[in-house]
């Protein structure tokens, strides 16, 4: 098992962990800022990465490709999402409604999650199809 399929089972274990930590915080106290606190746990993501050198391993072509493309994959379905969510809001709020903040920057670590599950997933994908990804 190479080092990005290792963090891409470590990142989906840290996005699991934090989905699993927020419905359960939302369930004991509530929708709100708050829970927000829980988006925290990402942090957990970066921990394969400190454990190597600053500079990093050196990657063969496979490999930045297969790095290249789950990279465009996670932003294409963070775009997909955002795009949808926000034309969701709008015809089911209305186009002049407001937003509270919080909901905003909720959404936006969603977001990210979203991202980080989707890049993962792609990494693990590309890496298992074999030398011809």
């Amino acid at each position: 098992m190479t080092d990005a399929e290792k963090w891409s089972v470590w990142t989906l274990g840290v996005v699991a962990l934090t989905t699993f930590a927020y419905f359960i915080f939302v369930a004991l106290r509530g929708p709100g800022p708050k829970a927000m606190a829980v988006f925290a746990l990402l942090a957990l993501a970066a921990v394969p990465k400190l454990s190597r050198r600053f500079s990093g391993p050196r990657l063969d072509e496979r490999e930045q490709e297969i790095a290249h493309k789950a990279l465009l994959t996670s932003f294409r379905a963070m775009w997909v999402a955002l795009v949808s969510l926000l034309v969701i809001m709008g015809r089911a709020k209305g186009v002049d409604t407001t937003v509270s903040l919080w909901k905003l920057a909720e959404a936006l670590w969603w977001l990210g999650m979203l991202s980080l599950a989707v890049h993962a997933v792609t990494t693990l994908v590309l890496y298992r199809r074999g030398s011809h990804a």
